[in-house]
């Protein structure tokens, strides 16, 4: 007799198997990076209160509830993972989050500093602050994206264990249309 405990059986990558088990690790460390990352290379300063209120707090706070989503939704399968557009749009968001890090300006000793500008040259600040705007959009884009397919791989799963029949777009997705 099936329960609600059931498990869905799948074959998942190595991928689908590392990004439920790495989720919460990766991002702390990440929400450490953009908050004070910088200082690795002397170029945290004034603004890393600002970054990490604004940036840091909300962007891993984005990161862990996708994790948590994530890691559920993978324990609910035989063997565990995650679906692979959830560990793909995670690990995307892990990537634009390392290097929107490395390009988040800051201002130490009334000059403006970055990861990239300690490591090539103080004009490239006004590029770095460039690249910083965009990468913290797709940083954003991507985390949310994150959040909201696990939340719906992790609904779906629910309801097969559940032995609801799928509905019209599952079954779509599932012929290639």
């Amino acid at each position: 007799m099936q329960t609600d405990l059931d498990r869905v059986p799948h074959r998942p990558s190595a991928l689908q198997r590392a990004v439920p088990v790495l989720g919460v690790p990766v991002a702390l460390l990440l929400g450490a990076w953009i908050a004070v990352g910088r200082g690795l290379v002397g170029a945290a300063g004034d603004l890393v209160p600002v970054h990490t209120l604004a940036l840091a707090l909300p962007l891993t706070g984005l990161l862990l509830a996708a994790s948590v989503l994530l890691a559920r939704d993978a324990r609910a399968h035989v063997p565990s993972g995650a679906s692979l557009r959830s560990s793909l749009t995670l690990s995307a968001a892990w990537a634009v989050l390392l290097g929107f890090g490395a390009v988040l300006p800051d201002r130490v000793d009334g000059a403006g500093a970055s990861v990239l500008t300690r490591a090539t040259d103080p004009v490239h600040l006004g590029l770095s602050a460039g690249f910083a705007n965009t990468l913290g959009i797709l940083s954003c884009v991507l985390a949310t994206a994150a959040v909201v397919l696990a939340a719906t791989d992790l609904r779906r799963t629910r309801r097969i264990q559940r032995g609801e029949p799928l509905d019209e777009d599952e079954v779509l997705d599932r012929l290639g249309l």
